[in-house]
């Protein structure tokens, strides 16, 4: 069996019996007039299917002792596609998603109607409807899941009507061996992308120039995507959690820090990463004192990391530490000073999302993968020093995944020496 039916199988041992589940791909959300947005397949549909077209539905069914799966896409199109591009065959579909039975959309409604009309039937009685009850899943451009979910809810009021999401969710978190060697491939890209960034890096360039070339080199080794908009920032700008894009215009002085906060996606997972270095080679005192508080709560949270512990505790921990640190260092007079300077959380889960699901409130298993990020951001200083490495939770603790891209303070000005010479 593969990754992607192990996959459906346990959702199924999830769903009660006499179920039908529906998962949308969803479709293209328009940008302006009849202009689209880059299509991206809702991550639970991509999670189940491998699929990314649009216009695509996979429906599960369970009843009778039967598990049954099908998967519904646009038909061959001539017309279509001579505007649009080639549209899965569904011998590809098949070949993708593991799924046999593939079908045309035109199908779907007769076949859902038989699913779930209340007398017995090929599938057998089905008392509960599953559906993908995310916000903005589209079915159609004024259509989302949640309306035909009530318009169901109308045409078959015997039927218990239940969000799926959290059945998925369950089964996202905890990454399989699949997944993490993808995790781990997206964030060796990432490491190279990041190498051909600091080859070029120098005084004079714009923040805008550096995300423009971490995205060219992604496309041109591999045609690999960002896994979102890449945050180049230096002086005051690096004190900006999420410098937009479209203000990177900020230009590199010598004795800047620049913050990078970046990442590839390869095969659907994200790798997300922050490294912060001095363009002239060294840091001075402060930026110095800066990021070894950075750096040691770094290091602390991932030593921290365990099953058990909740992203909430993993925060708790590492605002203790670096008030503790800056007390240390002499970059606070006051532990309630730290409020001002560190102003986010140290973790999120990684996955097909870069913020990807789960409540920071559950308990951490063998299998998550997080983020640890600690930052400190003095405005006044001009100085933002952020470090972020996607961890893997094991039975033992925890393990870096991003151990490759390089963080020590002396390693950091090591390379930047060496690449200036």
């Amino acid at each position: 069996m593969g990754e992607l039916s192990l996959r459906r199988d346990k959702l199924f041992d999830a769903l009660p019996n006499n179920t039908v589940a529906l998962v949308f791909s969803g479709v293209s959300k328009i940008c302006s007039e009849d202009s689209f947005h880059p299509f991206l397949a809702n991550r639970n549909f991509f999670y189940l299917t491998g699929v990314e077209q649009e216009n695509s539905i996979l429906m599960i069914v369970k009843c009778a002792g039967e598990k049954k799966t099908y998967l519904f896409l646009d038909e061959y199109n001539e017309l279509k596609e001579r505007w649009t591009g080639k549209r899965l065959t569904f011998n590809e579909a098949t070949n993708i998603s593991e799924i046999v039975n593939v079908y045309a959309n035109s199908t779907f409604d007769s076949m859902l109607s038989m699913a779930l009309a209340s007398s017995n039937n090929m599938y057998g009685k089905i008392e509960n409807l599953f559906i993908d009850l995310s916000d903005e899943i589209k079915i159609k451009l004024n259509c989302s899941t949640q309306l035909f979910a009530k318009e169901l809810e109308e045409k078959y009021p015997h039927l218990n009507i239940k969000n799926i999401y959290p059945y998925i969710v369950e089964l996202r978190l905890v990454k399989s061996d699949y997944e993490i060697r993808q995790l781990e491939e997206a964030i060796n890209i990432t490491s190279t992308g990041i190498n051909d960034l600091l080859l070029n890096l120098k005084v004079g360039m714009a923040e805008h120039e550096l995300s423009d070339r971490f995205e060219y080199y992604g496309k041109t080794h591999g045609r690999i995507g960002l896994a979102f908009e890449t945050i180049a920032a230096t002086g005051k700008d690096a004190t900006i959690m999420h410098h937009p894009i479209a203000q990177q215009v900020g230009v590199i002085n010598s004795g800047d820090l620049v913050l990078f906060d970046l990442g590839y996606r390869y095969k659907g997972y994200n790798a997300d990463i922050s490294r912060t270095y001095p363009i002239d080679g060294t840091f001075n005192d402060f930026q110095k004192r800066v990021y070894e508080a950075v750096l040691n709560c770094n290091k602390h949270i991932i030593e921290f990391a365990k099953p058990g512990l909740r992203l909430c505790d993993l925060q708790e921990e590492a605002l203790k530490f670096l008030k503790a640190e800056c007390l240390r260092l002499k970059l606070l007079k006051e532990e309630d000073d730290i409020k001002k300077y560190y102003i986010h959380n140290v973790s999120h889960f990684l996955g097909l999302d870069t913020h990807d699901v789960g409540n920071r409130e559950r308990e951490l298993v063998p299998g998550n993968v997080i983020t640890v990020e600690p930052g400190l951001y003095f405005v006044e200083e001009g100085v933002g020093v952020r470090i972020e490495d996607d961890v893997l939770i094991t039975s033992e603790g925890a393990r870096c995944l991003s151990k490759c891209i390089k963080k020590e303070l002396s390693d950091i000005e090591r390379m930047m020496k060496n690449r200036i010479r």
